[in-house]
């Protein structure tokens, strides 16, 4: 296995706990001392967002909380991942890479509800997008040394 490889696989596997963290944060409505350590100030602040009402996708009462996607999305990767570069094999970028782009697209809705609606910002959900960015330049990079 390659270092890019072990790096992809390395965030998609920090990305488990810190989406769990998150859920158990909204979960709890980031009211225990635990959940609310994310709480930096009036901007940086995941229990303002979580109260903002922004919490589900699609909005409205048939959405699904926006935790539910960060619990699933990143065993996905580590999944596929190392599904992919068993036995030697590479990270499968044509796979790859357009799955993690849905995922940029979405961060790109959920930075417009934290900054334009909402006007704050959830550190926890910030380094879940950044887990997600690194992973897409590490496929890229990937994809770069393969041609």
């Amino acid at each position: 296995m390659d270092k890019l490889s072990k790096a992809f696989l390395g965030l998609a596997a920090i990305g488990i706990p810190d989406a769990v963290y998150h859920a158990y944060g909204e979960i709890t409505a980031y009211s225990t001392s635990l959940g609310n350590a994310c709480d930096i100030n009036n901007l940086f602040s995941c229990s303002k967002v979580f109260a903002s009402g922004y919490t589900k996708f699609p909005p409205g009462s048939f959405g699904i909380s926006l935790w539910v996607y960060g619990v699933v999305w990143f065993p996905l990767m580590l999944i596929l991942g190392y599904w992919f570069v068993r036995k030697g094999g590479s990270l499968r970028i044509e796979v790859m890479v357009p799955l993690l782009m849905v995922g940029n697209v979405f961060t790109l809705y959920l930075w417009y509800l934290e900054l334009v609606k909402i006007g704050a910002l959830c550190p926890v959900c910030i380094s879940l997008y950044t887990l997600n960015y690194l992973m897409t330049a590490i496929c890229l990079v990937a994809a770069l040394k393969e041609n």
